[in-house]
């Protein structure tokens, strides 16, 4: 695989377009290394994290097995910060995914030339089933993952890279693409019951955003645009039982479309034509909250748009069921 580096500043981009995918936002509070940030979510106060971070790469030439990668620590020496979630992190641009390690076992470290080595198992793991538990040679844990688990990583990285029966429960996240709420009851701990179901939802929800968004091509089915702005819509919504995670059960909206579906100011018929709510118009301008109703308007496609693949289109069933759920007038 081709050898990519990103430098300091790119680096941390990477590591705020992660916490946005993460669901969360991110205020900088030191741009150079380590890089510090407030993560937080909407009006919540969030949390203080201190990030060490470096390329993952195969480095070593010849010399260095051809599954062995690494982590070279320079220019700053690792070491927790009181108060703060400290991560020491590898990112790896071409598999698309951070790989992480016990800060604890790595304080300090200041060799000539430190590095941290991981088996390319980890990334492949983690590019393709989100999450890879890998032990090391030292008995070490690292944790590699998708970058929109970088927020949950950072939540509960004193678990996951820690040995003994956490690790052995933990290690079902090797398998989250296939992991099943049967699976997870098994675990004796409350604690890590709760981590896997909440990694088990998040997962099942990225996966979804991804298939509709790449359906959509990333583009508003009511308005058109792109601009990163666009969410996954469940047409049948979540709370529903007769919801499913399939492609064809969502759509993609803007997050001012988005709003206006799950608020039944919009919808769309099985011909796949948007309609306003009339009922909705009447009690917002009852309520003197109208405004800028003509605009919201104009910029409504006549029809949504709908995805390239056929067997993305949202079924007629589902259109009206979803409205039978969402009680469209």
């Amino acid at each position: 695989m081709m050898a990519i580096t990103l430098n300091a500043a790119e680096l941390l981009n990477q590591v705020l377009r992660s916490i946005d995918e993460s669901g969360w936002s991110a205020l900088i509070r030191d741009a150079h290394k380590p890089f510090r940030l407030r993560v937080y979510r909407g009006d919540e106060h969030g949390f203080d994290v201190c990030i060490y971070i470096w390329n993952c790469s195969h480095g070593g030439g010849s010399a260095r097995s051809s599954d062995e990668y690494r982590v070279q620590v320079t220019s700053v020496v690792p070491a927790s910060v009181h108060g703060e979630t400290t991560l020491l992190l590898g990112w790896h641009p071409g598999y698309g995914v951070f790989v992480g390690f016990d800060i604890t076992k790595h304080e300090g470290q200041s060799s000539q030339s430190p590095s941290i080595q991981v088996k390319e198992e980890a990334l492949i793991g983690a590019h393709s089933h989100a999450f890879a538990i890998h032990y090391r040679h030292n008995g070490e844990i690292a944790v590699a993952f998708r970058p929109e688990f970088l927020v949950d990583y950072a939540l509960n990285a004193v678990s996951l890279h820690s040995t003994g029966k956490v690790a052995e429960d933990l290690s079902l996240l090797n398998h989250l693409d296939t992991l099943t709420d049967s699976q997870i009851v098994t675990v004796e701990d409350r604690d890590r019951r709760v981590v896997l179901s909440q990694m088990a939802r998040k997962y099942r929800a990225t996966d979804f955003s991804r298939r509709v968004l790449g359906a959509y091509s990333h583009r508003c089915a009511a308005c058109g645009i792109q601009l990163e702005l666009i969410d996954a819509a469940h047409i049948i919504p979540v709370a529903a039982s007769t919801s499913t995670d399939e492609t064809k059960n969502g759509v993609a909206f803007c997050k001012l479309h988005h709003a206006a579906f799950d608020r039944n100011l919009i919808s769309f018929d099985v011909q796949y034509k948007i309609e306003i709510s009339e009922t909705e118009v009447s009690r917002l301008a009852s309520a003197n909250l109208a405004g800028g109703l003509d605009v919201f308007k104009k910029h409504l496609r006549t029809a949504i748009i709908l995805p390239n693949d056929r067997r993305d289109y949202p079924p007629p069933q589902y259109i009206e069921e979803a409205r039978k759920v969402r009680n469209w007038a």
